[in-house]
């Protein structure tokens, strides 16, 4: 939800495949939200399987962050990145929802409330989130916390071993949480990256064999995350409460499958404007949507009594709409904004440490 856009290599070009497979997990989750609980009612059927759209952007992020941190020189210039990408968007997006939720839930909305919600980690501070669509941010967040851990004692070259000694450490803490089962509850609800780990860590490895590095032992390795994704389905996470253990499965070897694919240029079909164009609006798309979205839903059905299919199109059609002018006036402004200021005040501050050496 949250990645750069992905790139064929380091130079210039766009990893088309990824952006596509990036906008078709966002429409996944668009459709999933609109139509289960009540709304499945009305429509005869539900899009169950788009809960497990969230699987994709995890994978894509561990690819893509992964991609990041081998261009990066200094962890600052990772920090800056991700706050640039995230947090403008997130900002704009969460203040919509706030106007929308006092409107019509005014008793929800405090300054408490709002206040954690703009770190994107709420539940730390006991708050729960302005748009339960919000709980995969902090997985993000927590996974690239891991990442600035392994960049400050540079040991990004070792990340796969910290990869898989995680996944191991992740499975026996599940395994074994019979053990310390109120410690067990608070940590997989406040760090629910230890319930998606494995999908992240499966994005690196495909990095790493579209890389060409050791592309046995890594191709050995993301058949070992998809088992230990597949062992976590009852451990957290929201696809327990809408797929079978056998779907998910299913699911997950597709999209591994599906991943191997595109990192070998063999989904170049997927390449067409619309889905490139959900891809680039896909992060803003996903901010806006659960809440905003199924207020007008609600709205459209209920009290205008209006058929759930035209109702489904205006809504789809209402977000996506703001979802493209938020990206166009605030998230692609903003990313590119602090990124040249960052720049800028990073080549300056080369150039002043030049003068003094030089003095010297």
């Amino acid at each position: 939800m949250i990645e750069d856009s992905p790139r064929q290599n380091i130079a210039s070009t766009r990893f088309l495949e990824l952006d596509a497979l990036r906008g078709l997990a966002a429409i996944m989750v668009v459709v999933f939200h609109f139509t289960i609980n009540s709304n499945s009612t009305l429509l005869g059927w539900e899009f169950r399987f788009g809960v497990t759209g969230v699987d994709i952007f995890f994978m894509i992020s561990g690819f893509v962050i992964f991609m990041t941190i081998s261009r990066v020189r200094h962890w600052p210039d990772f920090l800056v990145s991700r706050f640039a990408r995230l947090y403008p968007a997130f900002w704009c997006c969460m203040l919509l929802t706030a106007l929308v939720m006092f409107y019509f839930e005014p008793h929800l909305l405090s300054v408490s409330r709002l206040l954690a919600n703009v770190t994107m980690a709420s539940i730390f501070f006991g708050e729960e989130y302005m748009d339960q669509s919000y709980w995969t941010l902090l997985v993000e967040l927590v996974f690239y916390f891991w990442i600035f851990i392994l960049l400050i004692t540079k040991n990004t070259k070792n990340i796969v071993a910290a990869g898989l000694f995680l996944t191991l450490a992740i499975l026996a803490f599940h395994t074994f949480s019979g053990h310390y089962i109120k410690f067990y509850e608070l940590a997989t609800r406040k760090i629910e990256l230890l319930n998606h780990f494995p999908l992240f860590f499966s994005g690196i490895l495909f990095y790493l064999i579209r890389d060409g590095k050791n592309v046995f032992r890594n191709s050995a390795l993301i058949l070992f995350s998809l088992f230990a994704a597949c062992y976590l389905h009852y451990y957290g996470g929201r696809s327990q409460y809408h797929v079978t253990p056998m779907e998910h499965y299913a699911v997950l070897a597709f999209y591994h499958i599906v991943f191997a694919l595109a990192i070998f240029g063999k989904l170049a079909f997927l390449n067409k404007s619309a889905l490139l164009f959900f891809g680039k609006i896909s992060y803003c798309l996903y901010l806006i949507h659960q809440y905003v979205g199924m207020r007008l839903l609600a709205i459209l059905t209920d009290t205008l009594h209006l058929n759930i299919y035209p109702a489904l199109l205006i809504t789809i059609a209402f977000v996506v709409i703001i979802a493209f002018l938020v990206n166009k006036l605030i998230e692609a402004p903003a990313n590119k904004l602090i990124r040249n200021a960052y720049k800028k005040r990073s080549v300056k501050a080369q150039n002043s440490s030049s003068k003094e050496v030089a003095v010297q």
